[in-house]
């Protein structure tokens, strides 16, 4: 005789989700640990930053002395760990790169930061946009001491005139004459401030005279042509920051006609 069947599915065996074993005081235990050598690590990046730094200041021909610091400090960063009780036994490969990778960012941010003011200077002023306004009273021209790289790629005169369109003109607008009212400009600059900017004219530089700062980095100089006794003139740029580091700037032959 056939068995009946049993009305109704027999009921599946149900899954129970169990989370793992979790000890919040074991968690924070490892959280401080993991803090305190982050911080550890940080502190002792600032020394050697801090020391790589005072050797680029007291040389500036000594910066690959300097970076050799950080590899000192990378290999001696597992017995610093020893003389501050950092406890070590855990960490994995990860740990210990992303120590290493907190020390070398945190010495390199640290080195930089005392490579530039106000802890270091060691660049020149910069001396650029050399333009020289020429004007007999009415009309006013100036040409402008401009690298050309679509003919020769060299820096050579333009002649332009009061809306800085280029003039195709043969002739130079300085004169040897007293109605020619010369300035000659130039935009001098420092990361730490322009000390002093001085000027020269001539065939060769002799004196130089004191430039007035005439706004947005940008001294002038003026003078008469009939200051000018030879048939061409150069002009020399001389620049000092507060720390003593000078530029010279000098241009090519401007032609002078009476």
């Amino acid at each position: 005789m056939a068995k009946k069947r049993k009305k109704g599915k027999e009921k599946e065996e149900e899954y129970e989700f169990r989370p793992p074993d979790f000890s919040e005081k074991e968690f924070l235990k490892k959280e401080l640990k993991d803090t305190k050598g982050a911080l550890y690590t940080i502190m002792y990046a600032l020394l050697f930053g801090a020391i790589a730094g005072l050797i680029t200041i007291a040389s500036s021909g000594l910066e690959i002395v300097s970076f050799l610091v950080v590899f000192v400090g990378m290999v001696s960063l597992r017995y610093f760990y020893d003389i501050v009780k950092v406890d070590t036994s855990e960490y994995t490969k990860k740990n210990w790169a992303g120590n290493i990778g907190t020390f070398f960012f945190t010495f390199l941010a640290i080195w930089v930061l005392m490579m530039n003011p106000p802890f270091a200077d060691h660049s020149n002023p910069t001396i650029e946009k050399v333009r020289v306004y020429v004007t007999d009273g009415a009309t006013v021209e100036y040409i402008e001491y401009r690298y050309v790289k679509d003919t020769d790629g060299v820096y050579k005169w333009l002649w332009l005139n009061a809306t800085g369109k280029q003039i195709n003109s043969a002739n130079t607008p300085v004169h040897s004459s007293a109605d020619c009212l010369i300035n000659a400009t130039a935009k001098i600059s420092d990361n730490t401030g322009v000390a002093s900017a001085e000027i020269s004219i001539g065939q060769s530089p002799g004196r130089y005279d004191p430039m007035t700062d005439e706004g947005a980095h940008i001294y002038g100089w003026n003078f008469t042509g009939d200051t000018l006794s030879t048939s061409e003139l150069r002009f020399f740029f001389r620049a000092t920051d507060h720390h003593d580091h000078i530029a010279q700037l000098s241009t090519s032959a401007v032609p002078v006609i009476p």
